[in-house]
């Protein structure tokens, strides 16, 4: 028994030993004050094998409680469930707050039995301790807070273990004085040091690019910059910032850089990293004094993966609303398709009983070619709302969005006897950004007001009319578009949320909660605002642009009209489709032109037929069994560069694909249904000598 108690307390005075010997170690490389507590806890549990160990910090408030500021040990939990004061109360008496009050070290050999840990005993015995001692940091007058120690067996910090242990407080104390002394200095010096040190540390922490230029010349380049740029390793300074950007916005950069703008300007445009690989970026540009001489201050953000994220947060919001508009377009599709299926048959049994007349006939052939071109125009609102917008930003007229999106909905609202009210100007108002998204924008809230007054419709009973009204007025430098109707309006509750992504107020399959959000996003990318009004019937939304008037309004490639070409040339023409009446009637009307033309069904018949009988143009469709048009084309284009291929497609996306990718005078794209003599004239011009 004598044996066993001397190597118990040899156990605990090791324990001690390492304790001290460790804490040393790590007051000497300590670096802040809050790590060097954590290490000489962590020391007193993982090395010593002690069961919790923590620093508790006395607060100078009324209620005098004590807080952990470092711990260590399985029972952490423990300082959760407890509350300590250092006051002289029942919280206050303990070892922790007597030790903080008294400046002297707290020994409790017995936690079940000593009478001042009552208010801590329950809690204690769960986590397995059986004893605890407090040392004091500091002096009476001076303390600092106070080093706990608790050990899972009873009796565990005798006279020589609580010794060794004050050194450990001693030299704790110590060392948290003088980081604190360090920590002052420190801070002292850092708010002596220079505004621009200062600032230098917060550029070369930015994950940003951060640029200096003078002249265009770099002068100074963050580390984030290198990354940004696909530079790390190199130095950018004497780069010039014009060679940074695509070559055709080279001069427009060039000429910035000579007369820079003043204040702080943000745009958003593409640049290039060091070998050449374009990405998008979001700019922000200001004057400074760099050195004492002007300079240029630009932060560069690379947007590129946000760009992608936005343009499918937007293409995803086209096709919920495409969805919610099908029984719409299915309604405005059928409708001049009636026309021409009642106009043919009709010609057909006066053809018969021989009573059509040649002039009769033709008005019903114009008729239905009228009414291919209104289901043609519906199919390519369509597919211009639902295509990937990969477009430029350049300046549009919005007037004409709005009356696009409008021609797209009005139809599917008179069905439900909802009238629309349009108030807009005839001159064109240019705006800057991309036509679609605008038209997507309008879409949007028309089909919102839509929803709303249906649903209100089903409630009423007379004395109210369903109304929508578009309207939109030049304001000083900006356009404003108001979207509004009679509908049951937008709660108050509900406004504070309603551009958030995801959020809705339909029911359950009836709406995604993108449209307003990434209709948001949109004007607000144009520098324009998207608000709600206060109205005391129906909704109303507001869109603020600001007005371009400083350059042109593009055209749009696709509405021009294409040349009459008056000349005639005759060839061999190659008509490739697997729709026989199609390609039968199109090689009609070629023949009737003069030209010899060969029909296929598919696109390697196609090619097997080239091959032993070649052909001046093709003409060919995309979508096909036994070989498509696309790869048609490019075999065609690996034998013969210069042959010239019109392409015939109703494939929603294809057209600007194959636009993109196939830019030259030798190829056009069309989209169904093709016009027979607008067919005729690009052949004969395809014919024509070069030069001619």
């Amino acid at each position: 028994m004598l044996a066993h108690g001397v190597a118990d307390q040899l156990h605990m005075i090791d324990r001690a030993v390492a304790t001290l010997t460790r804490a040393t170690e790590a007051l000497l490389k300590a670096a802040d004050e809050v790590s060097l507590l954590e290490d000489i806890c962590r020391i007193a549990v993982d090395v010593a094998g002690y069961r919790l160990a923590w620093v508790g910090m006395p607060e100078h408030t009324p209620d005098r409680e004590v807080s952990a500021v470092a711990a260590a040990g399985q029972g952490r939990s423990y300082l959760q469930e407890i509350s300590v004061a250092w006051d002289d109360g029942p919280l206050g008496r303990g070892p922790v707050g007597t030790a903080i009050r008294t400046g002297r070290t707290q020994v409790v050999r017995s936690i079940e039995t000593h009478a001042d840990f009552a208010p801590w005993r329950e809690a204690a015995s769960r986590h397995g301790f059986r004893a605890v001692v407090s040392l004091p940091l500091g002096e009476v007058g001076d303390i600092v807070g106070a080093l706990n120690i608790y050990a899972g067996e009873p009796a565990a910090f005798d006279d020589d273990t609580v010794r060794l242990l004050e050194d450990v407080a001693r030299n704790l104390t110590y060392g948290v004085r003088a980081l604190r002394i360090k920590a002052e200095h420190d801070k002292a010096v850092r708010d002596l040091a220079e505004s621009e040190e200062r600032y230098r540390s917060l550029v070369e922490m930015t994950p940003d690019a951060i640029l200096v230029h003078s002249k265009g010349v770099i002068l100074y380049a963050n580390p984030a910059a290198g990354r940004v740029f696909g530079a790390e390793g190199r130095p950018m300074t004497g780069l010039n910032i014009v060679d940074l950007v695509p070559a055709e916005m080279r001069d427009t950069i060039a000429r910035r850089v000579a007369n820079p703008p003043t204040g702080r300007v943000l745009a958003e445009h593409p640049m290039c990293r060091i070998d050449g690989t374009p990405f998008d970026a979001e700019v922000v540009g200001s004057s400074v004094a760099y050195h004492g001489h002007p300079a240029r201050f630009l932060v560069i953000r690379d947007v590129t993966e946000r760009r992608q994220v936005q343009e499918q947060l937007v293409q995803t919001s086209k096709l919920a609303t495409l969805g919610e508009m099908a029984a719409g377009l299915v309604h405005e599709l059928s409708q001049p398709l009636n026309i021409i299926r009642l106009t043919a048959e009709g010609a057909l049994l006066f053809m018969e009983r021989g009573k059509a007349t040649p002039e009769w006939q033709a008005q019903q052939f114009e008729l239905i070619a009228e009414q291919s071109q209104r289901t043609a125009e519906i199919i390519d609102d369509i597919r211009i709302f639902s295509r990937r917008d990969s477009s430029p930003i350049q300046v549009f007229d919005a007037i004409g969005a709005v009356r696009s999106a409008l021609a797209v909905l009005e139809g599917q609202m008179r069905p439900d006897e909802i009238e629309v009210e349009t108030d807009l100007p005839e001159a064109m108002v240019p705006v800057r950004g991309r036509r679609v998204q605008l038209e997507q924008v309008i879409m949007n809230l028309l089909s919102n007001a839509h929803h709303a007054l249906k649903e209100k419709q089903a409630d009423q009973t007379g004395g109210w009319v369903a109304t929508v009204a578009v309207s939109a007025r030049r304001r000083g430098d900006g356009l404003v578009i108001t979207v509004e109707d009679t509908g049951p309006g937008i709660p108050p509750a509900v406004r504070p949320r309603i551009f958030e992504p995801f959020f809705t107020t339909k029911e359950a399959g009836r709406g995604t909660g993108l449209g307003l959000s990434v209709s948001f996003g949109i004007i607000n990318s144009m520098g324009g605002r998207l608000e709600i009004q206060d109205r005391a019937i129906g909704a109303c939304f507001t869109i603020t642009l600001p007005v371009d008037d400083l350059t042109g309004i593009g055209h749009d490639p696709e509405v021009v009209p294409p040349p009459q070409n008056q000349l005639t040339a005759t060839g061999h023409i190659m008509v490739v489709d697997d729709e026989k009446t199609a390609a039968a009637t199109v090689g009609r009307y070629l023949e009737e032109l003069g030209h010899r033309v060969t029909l296929c069904t598919s696109g390697s018949q196609a090619y097997e037929t080239f091959m032993r009988d070649p052909a001046d143009v093709v003409i060919t469709d995309l979508r096909m069994p036994a070989g498509g048009g696309e790869q048609l084309v490019e075999r065609l284009r690996d034998f013969d560069p210069l042959l010239p291929i019109i392409i015939v497609t109703g494939h929603l996306g294809a057209t600007e694909r194959l636009a993109e990718n196939l830019q030259d005078d030798r190829c056009t794209v069309l989209k169904k249904p093709v016009a027979l003599a607008r067919l005729g004239d690009i052949v004969i011009d395809f014919l024509q000598p070069p030069g001619e």
